[in-house]
């Protein structure tokens, strides 16, 4: 067995600012057929030997409330899921055997395909074929539509002091979550969690190689005259050592459908003055981050990278795959990454990887680093079809409690899985805000604890909600490696390029939806010329005039209205 700690950064996470009102469909569950029984079923779900009425003895006759057997019934929930490669079989994970047990119930799971998804999605709703309830499912648009045409439920009138006490006290706690679930009209079809550890709430992760920059500046790099001077001697030099001085990359990733975490732009933006890839709040004003006047210097600056060698040539056209293997090959000397070790075996390499304090320039003397202000952990949605709606949120509420957000987080406590009783976690803690957890698992087996878990506990982070302040103190080398990188580079400069908790009406999203395939399209092919030089940066007015053309000012002016609402909110 081998001691390890329970990963705890989010592989999650869209490219766009604009997510934050359109998030696409994310993974997670979904539970079909509420309110059927299921008679002479064993404790773990699974059909009993005796389920029979038949082979009672004759004369005999269940009481009210128990099977035919003598058993209690149990109440089925229908589980249809996308599943991913990572996944175990959900009918065997531990966690929803733990909610069986707990709550008497049969979940009973069916897993489609990531691939087809979002083909099936919509013919459930087509057809009201709904299921009973919705984890992570749906996007914020979907929520709003089917919401208020009445096909998911308003859960505001079954949340209370007394009937929900562990979601009422996170939501007392942090009223971002109240605000991040409650709708335009008041109403709530969407039950989030929230991992607020300071760690999670980076919405980039950004790294150097220290030791270069020590040997070629004597320093950190602190502004983008600097970095340049630094990405020069990456490129002039045999950094890594291998006898090849032209094999090194200064600055690397991948530009087509890249998450926030590993968006190299986001460390040049922020020098810039912005948090935002494209919305962003700026003074209370909602703008289109490309269309700004300070978007022309950036331009200007990643096109000299770019033209100089010192961005990845490959960078526009390149895979995350193939950006991984660049990484795993020792040859970037910038880069952004969930974490510098993930791609990359070697711990003395590495450990030549840190973060960086925001960097300035001459358009910004602010250190300012994007964040998130509420960091959204899964999604709960009821609907229609459910005929004991109050008994899934019965459910609902242990997730939020300490235990729920352990078995959510960590899995299962060592000793407590009859299946692996070897297995588990064990924790304790440190202060008053903070937790360290151990876990062992089959290392014979698995190559990690994060594999063991997705392949017999539970599915992966952001699946089901769970509500989480306290700080994991890490024990895992990595993990409290990465958490140094951010606490000490980062977190001081939290800023927040859009409020997460900004609602929209229905047929505000739906404008924005429409608009916004043209305005993004149009910018990423822009921008991509304009930083490749294949047009002049002289081209930056008429890109903005076509940005106009495609009426980016009516999507700034919807955003504005929606923004406004929310601020007035917060009075």
């Amino acid at each position: 067995m081998k001691r390890a700690k329970t990963n705890g950064f989010t592989r999650t996470g869209n490219r766009r600012a604009m997510a934050l009102f359109m998030a696409a469909l994310a993974m997670g569950t979904l539970l079909t057929g509420c309110g059927e029984r299921a008679e002479g079923t064993s404790e773990s779900g699974g059909q009993s030997d005796a389920s029979s009425s038949e082979e009672q003895p004759s004369g005999s006759q269940a009481q009210e409330g128990e099977s035919s057997n003598g058993q209690e019934e149990r109440e089925v929930f229908k589980l249809t899921t996308h599943s991913n490669a990572t996944q175990g079989d959900w009918n065997d994970y531990w966690l929803i055997k733990e909610i069986e047990e707990r709550f008497n119930v049969d979940i009973q799971v069916e897993m489609i395909s990531t691939d087809v998804w979002s083909d099936k999605l919509p013919l459930l709703f087509a057809s009201e074929n709904l299921p009973d309830f919705f984890l992570n499912s749906l996007s914020v648009t979907d929520i709003t539509s089917y919401g208020a045409e009445g096909y998911l439920l308003d859960l505001s009138s079954y949340i209370s002091q007394e009937k929900t006490p562990n979601l009422w006290a996170a939501m007392e706690e942090t009223p971002a979550l109240k605000a991040a679930m409650t709708q335009v009209d008041d109403k709530v079809y969407s039950v989030c969690g929230a991992d607020m550890q300071t760690r999670e709430l980076a919405l980039n992760r950004f790294y150097i190689n220290k030791d270069w920059a020590d040997q070629i500046l004597g320093k950190q790099p602190e502004n983008l005259d600097e970095f340049y001077e630094y990405l020069k001697g990456v490129k002039e030099r045999d950094m890594n050592g291998n006898g090849d001085p032209n094999d090194e990359i200064p600055l690397g990733g991948y530009y087509n459908q890249v998450p926030d975490p590993l968006d190299i732009f986001y460390p040049i933006l922020v020098a810039f003055g912005f948090t935002g890839r494209d919305l962003e709040a700026i003074d209370g004003r909602a703008a289109w981050v490309p269309a700004e006047d300070n978007y022309k210097p950036f331009l200007e600056y990643m096109n000299k990278l770019y033209t100089e060698g010192l961005l990845d040539p490959e960078y526009f056209t390149q895979t995350q795959d193939q950006s991984n293997a660049k990484e795993t090959n020792h040859l970037y000397g910038a880069y952004c990454y969930y974490a510098c070790w993930v791609n990359q075996p070697d711990e003395t390499i590495w450990r030549e990887y840190d973060g960086l304090d925001p960097m300035v320039s001459e358009y910004n003397s602010t250190q300012i680093w994007p964040a998130r202000d509420f960091n959204q952990c899964g999604n709960f949605m009821i609907t229609k079809n459910c005929s004991n709606p109050e008994k899934l949120m019965e459910i609902l509420d242990w997730l939020f409690s300490f235990e729920g957000t352990l078995a959510i987080s960590a899995g299962c406590e060592l000793g407590k899985n009859p299946d692996r009783p070897d297995c588990g976690y064990t924790y304790e803690w440190v202060d008053d805000s903070t937790l360290q957890i151990d876990t062992v698992y089959p290392e014979d087996e698995y190559d990690s604890d994060m594999n063991y878990n997705y392949a017999e506990i539970g599915p992966d982070y952001g699946y089901f909600p769970m509500y989480r302040t306290f700080t994991v103190a890490q024990t895992d080398a990595g993990q409290q490696y990465l958490t140094e990188n951010i606490v000490n580079h980062y977190a001081d400069y939290y800023k927040t390029a859009w409020p997460s908790t900004v609602k929209y009406l229905d047929e505000e999203a739906n404008e924005i939806s429409l608009l916004l395939t043209d305005i993004e399209s149009y910018t990423d092919e822009m921008v991509t010329k304009m930083i490749t030089g294949e047009i002049s940066l002289d081209q930056f007015e008429t890109f903005r005039e076509g940005l106009k053309a495609r009426n980016v000012d009516r999507m700034m002016e919807i955003h504005q209205k929606a923004y406004d609402r929310w601020a007035e909110s917060q009075r």
